[in-house]
């Protein structure tokens, strides 16, 4: 199969489910479909980045290399399903300690930002609250942050995601800590 011929062949959820199946977990095959996310014109990217996103569904690591440049995806002017893909892929995968700091604030920023899609907030959300489990003393921040996301944007999404990171917060806190 010739990954980008299939992608362009449309833009449906069996079409997406066939190229991740074909990929598997494939490095070589992950590669080529990475490609077409990250190198293509801005239709590949799109249709390459939800068969990304099922691929890393179960095989999430593969996608550990290419973290650096799916960070960059976040700025850059891509599909807006290339950024949340990107961001999607985030909440599984391994994520490196070198990447650690950069990966905070750039969640943070895209979590205080409004005008970033409820998908991208709410995966953001996700991201952001596995590196204050690694680094508890951005819990007071990071929940600060929240509180903010419910009130400016308190549909579905972000209220359940924030909801289950205040949570998963509580006892987490450095005056919380100090308090048990």
């Amino acid at each position: 199969m010739d990954i980008r011929t299939q992608l362009l062949k449309g833009n449906s959820r069996a079409n997406a489910e066939s190229v991740a199946t074909y990929v598997g977990s494939d490095q070589g095959r992950f590669r080529i479909l990475m490609q077409c996310m990250l190198d293509d014109d801005r239709r590949t990217g799109q249709l390459a980045s939800h068969s990304v996103a099922i691929v890393c569904d179960t095989h999430p690591d593969l996608a550990v290399p290419y973290l650096g440049r799916l960070l960059g995806t976040l700025d850059a002017p891509v599909h807006e399903a290339v950024q949340r893909n990107s961001i999607r892929i985030m909440q599984t995968c391994t994520l490196p300690k070198g990447l650690h700091g950069r990966i905070t604030s750039v969640m943070f920023a895209l979590i205080a930002d409004p005008q970033r899609s409820i998908a991208q907030r709410a995966f953001a959300i996700t991201v952001a609250a596995r590196m204050v489990e690694l680094y508890p003393e951005l819990a007071t921040e990071f929940e600060l942050l929240l509180m903010d996301a419910l009130r400016t944007d308190p549909g579905p999404a972000i209220r359940v995601r924030a909801g289950k990171a205040l949570r998963a917060l509580r006892g987490t806190t450095p005056e919380r800590r100090r308090a048990s």
